[in-house]
């Protein structure tokens, strides 16, 4: 048997939006609706070179592909001159167990599952006339972010906040937006907000979100991790991508941790992601860890677009 090996351009292909968005919205639907596997993920931690790698996997009910990730982050590469993320998924057929393809990626796809998924719950449960919205982070995800949530609804405003002034600016000028960068403050205290740092301490005091009507989290997918404050979830409609996973290691698990909320308040992500739901009355936070299903989803729809 020859295994075949797609690389990145040729998955850059395929890969459209449109294909992405539409195999993360099912994966999220089809996961709330138990029509999934999805085992528990394995991460490694490397301190010393100040990354981590991720391996997931998953498959939804019926369809002919599932895939095993290897994803990593390796958040100094850039002073290397190479990129921060990287892996690759193995598709394999559902009804015979053979591998089909190795998917190169380079980590894109997971870069791009992470965006979509993001976009999609914050476009949902964001009120319709927001067009604002305030970034804490300043790597790749923050910048991609942004840029699908635009592709579902159309920003007037960014400010991107970061722990360094220029990468702030780096991603501002990466942006075809209105895209600024802004204290602290400011960012945190936009109608929306999304957060993207591999921080392991809360990035603000939950004062400083008063006037954020809708948060999307999506930095904390790993044990050790945490962006938001425990004090913000109090009161507010917690939307998670995997429970288990997000009480495992994700901030709605944090909050738990430390006793403002009950672990049984929150509601999946594909629920809000069906047709026809209107968004929740009040402050929404969606706590997003990463769902190895959407991977599989997403090589999945790449496999079957090559194979055509």
């Amino acid at each position: 048997m020859t295994l075949s090996i797609v690389d990145l351009a040729e998955i850059r292909a395929v890969a459209t939006e449109e294909l992405v968005f539409t195999a993360v919205r099912d994966a999220l639907v089809a996961h709330a609706e138990g029509r999934t596997q999805l085992p528990p993920p394995i991460a490694l931690v490397f301190p010393e070179a100040g990354g981590d790698c991720h391996v997931k996997a998953g498959q939804l009910a019926g369809a002919p592909y599932f895939g095993v990730k290897v994803a990593t982050g390796f958040y100094r590469n850039a002073e290397r001159g190479l990129p921060s993320n990287s892996g690759l998924i193995l598709v394999l057929d559902a009804t015979t167990g053979v591998p089909a393809a190795v998917l190169a990626d380079e980590g894109w796809l997971t870069a791009w599952r992470t965006a979509a998924a993001g976009a999609l719950v914050t476009h949902a449960l964001t009120p319709p006339d927001v067009d604002e919205v305030g970034v804490l982070g300043t790597g790749l995800q923050a910048r991609l972010q942004v840029e699908w949530l635009h592709a579902l609804r159309p920003l007037a405003r960014v400010r991107i906040w970061g722990r360094r002034a220029e990468a702030a600016r780096r991603v501002c000028d990466e942006l075809p937006l209105d895209a600024r960068p802004a204290t602290l403050e400011e960012a945190a205290g936009s109608a929306c907000v999304i957060t993207a740092t591999p921080s392991t301490t809360p990035l603000a005091p939950a004062s400083a979100f008063a006037g954020a009507l809708h948060v999307t989290g999506i930095g904390t997918d790993l044990p050790g991790k945490g962006e938001l404050p425990p004090s913000l979830f109090p009161g507010a409609v917690v939307v998670t991508d995997d429970h288990a996973q997000c009480l495992d290691h994700g901030d709605f698990g944090n909050a738990v941790r430390a006793g403002v909320v009950g672990s049984e308040v929150d509601v999946p992500a594909g629920v809000v992601l069906r047709d026809g739901v209107e968004r929740p009355a009040g402050r929404t936070i969606a706590d997003l860890t990463g769902l190895g299903v959407a991977d599989a989803a997403v090589a999945s729809a790449v496999f079957t677009a090559l194979s055509r």
